[in-house]
């Protein structure tokens, strides 16, 4: 094999040096492709503290509007998800140029833009900037709805519209099956108790279940069958039990529970006329079959000073009016009974 000193000897072209230029082609790919590497994780990490500073806006501002639709946070949306959305920025600085209301669909949109340090609205890159691009506009957006529930799978209890409270301002209230007394206090939009007792014909009943212990209901086919009979369902000893374990351990129990405006009687069974759904916090029960009864000491209470006899029975609970985000249920409808959600739907 000959030496190179040979080669250069015989001749040949000295090629000594020629490293140095490639190296210096190389390094210009090399740094592109690094800065390109670098600046699109950063990118991705602010469009991510973006996206998380929309949705959490959206829902704060939805939850705020659902309960109190003259609250600052539903007046003044824009401050507030500023507020909210600087606060999921690592830097702690966000640009909102969309933070809107719509009272008529139920939504809240809001949308987030990068801002740096300095209050420009874009991105600052750092090793793009060697190939002459120093910025780039980041944004994010969010829609949340908020409102009555339209569908829910829920408990197959079905409560009369004259045994709930309009005003809710009763607190704490017992739910009877036959209460005919109720219809006849200032405030209930039912007036005439039907000839069997109940506030409406069918009184309080149980639905027919599409589940253990549950029903799916839609307000857009609101008629809803129950079985004859008042005993408890057997499939509800499960579903009863937990509420019972969980009000014994001093955890609260929150249902969404349909409200009837009307039954008629069929062969079957009474039809239910479903107008909306009720949060309620359960505090007791007592039923006829299987023995299903459990007061809590407020239960117990407001079960001694209304002189409830053993024939009475019904669900104690108090409506709330709060927001939550509820399982196998979908927004849309009204909000006469207190049931309000938020969820994000963009």
């Amino acid at each position: 094999m000959r030496r190179l000193s040979q080669v250069l000897k015989a001749g040949a072209p000295d090629e000594r040096g020629v490293i140095a230029p490639l190296t210096a082609l190389l390094m210009v790919a090399l740094l592109g492709m690094s800065a390109f590497a670098v600046d699109t994780a950063m990118m991705y990490s602010e469009h991510a503290q973006l996206q998380n500073g929309a949705d959490s806006a959206a829902l704060a501002i939805a939850q705020a509007c659902a309960h109190d639709p003259s609250s600052t946070d539903c007046t003044a949306a824009n401050d507030a998800a500023t507020a909210l959305a600087g606060g999921n920025a690592l830097d702690g600085v966000s640009h909102v140029p969309v933070a809107s209301v719509n009272f008529g669909t139920g939504t809240v949109d809001v949308t987030t833009q990068a801002r740096d340090t300095a209050g420009n609205n874009h991105f600052s890159l750092v090793f793009a900037r060697a190939l002459g691009i120093d910025t780039a506009d980041i944004q994010a957006s969010s829609e949340a709805t908020f409102g009555g529930y339209s569908a829910a799978d829920v408990v197959p209890l079905a409560i009369s519209k004259c045994a709930s409270d309009p005003g809710f301002g009763r607190g704490l209230m017992f739910f009877p099956w036959h209460g005919s007394g109720m219809a006849n206090q200032p405030g209930w939009s039912c007036k005439t108790p039907s000839s069997s007792g109940s506030d409406v014909p069918g009184g309080f009943g149980w639905l027919d279940h599409s589940g253990p212990c549950t029903v799916s209901v839609t307000l857009a086919k609101p008629d809803v069958g129950s079985g004859t009979g008042n005993n408890f369902p057997a499939g509800c000893g499960t579903k009863f039990a937990g509420w019972r374990a969980a009000l014994a351990a001093g955890k609260p129990v929150e249902v969404l529970v349909p409200i009837f405006d009307n039954a008629t009687v069929h062969g079957s069974g009474p039809q239910f006329r479903i107008e909306a759904f009720a949060q309620i916090s359960i505090r007791g029960w007592h039923f006829t079959g299987s023995g299903n009864t459990y007061y809590t000491p407020e239960a117990s209470a407001l079960s001694s000073s209304l002189g409830l006899t053993e024939s009475d029975t019904g669900l104690f609970g108090e409506f709330i009016r709060k927001v939550t985000l509820a399982d196998a249920a979908a927004l849309g409808g009204p909000t006469s009974y207190g049931a309000l959600g938020v969820q994000l739907s963009k």
